[in-house]
């Protein structure tokens, strides 16, 4: 029954919109800081399912929109774009969805005798009573490296998720389950375009982006002569992001300047 577990799981995500669906085993997570590992949440843990929903490319692109608008012009455009269109419509309510996919995952796990526990998003409208409490206000449960470690993409030069398919245009989302599924191999070669791009770097209007010392040496993948990005290769400052991003008319310009998966 296990072993046609992660086929059933695979079916009944796709069936609820995802278009992204991996799995890692809990030693893919060695070395999580204390508090963020998988058996923290589940002492019995075996695996981790990551799902994940693209951002339209309409909306990732959202700068373009409503230049001939007569209603919304100027600074009411900006504000316009980047917390309805790009906030909601490209945020909010994917984070939504993927909430509820992993619950139907969730429940069908349970319903077979497995524990499992699943998350809000990150920066989600259920989370932000309680990111200001977590040091760095950082996920209690890192989308991100579950994503990675479930081999749906590697970490860019930006700090978020490149995938192969929709390059970093992507949200997600993941469980804990006591369930021993089959993991998804981890990406043969690397994804990002890293230095010889840089697009992310160059144009991030808040300055918010820079490249950690040493980046990416630690906890990798090798393919051949390649280093697939298991672990963030830069930092942003998100008190910086957060407030120049308004003014800059910068939200996002990260993900959408992205080569790769366009």
């Amino acid at each position: 029954m296990v072993k046609d577990m992660k086929r059933k799981l695979s079916r009944i995500a796709r069936l609820e919109g995802a278009r992204l669906f991996g799995v890692a085993g809990v030693e893919r997570f060695a070395g999580a800081p204390r508090g963020h590992h998988p058996l923290d949440f589940l002492p019995r843990a075996r695996s981790v399912v990551v799902v994940g929903l693209p951002v339209l490319k309409s909306i990732a692109d959202y700068q373009t929109l409503l230049k001939n608008s007569e209603m919304i012009t100027g600074k009411l455009r900006q504000e316009y774009l980047q917390q309805y269109f790009y906030q909601i419509t490209g945020y909010d309510i994917l984070n939504q969805r993927l909430e509820q996919i992993v619950l139907s995952l969730s429940l069908y796990l349970d319903d077979r005798g497995f524990d499992s526990i699943y998350f809000p998003a990150t920066y989600s409208g259920q989370y932000k009573a309680f990111q200001n409490k977590v040091p760095g206000n950082a996920g209690i449960f890192s989308m991100r490296h579950a994503a990675v470690r479930a081999g749906l993409g590697e970490f860019g030069l930006n700090n978020v998720v490149v995938t192969p398919s929709y390059g970093p245009r992507v949200r997600f989302n993941a469980l804990v389950t006591e369930a021993e599924l089959e993991p998804t191999p981890l990406p043969a070669e690397q994804i990002c375009l890293g230095l010889k791009c840089g697009a992310c770097l160059k144009q991030c209007g808040g300055a918010a982006l820079s490249l950690l010392d040493g980046a990416g040496e630690s906890n990798n993948h090798h393919a051949g002569s390649e280093a697939v990005r298991l672990d963030p290769v830069s930092r942003t400052n998100i008190p910086a992001c957060s407030s120049k991003r308004i003014q800059a008319f910068c939200y996002g310009r990260c993900i959408q300047v992205c080569p790769v998966g366009n």
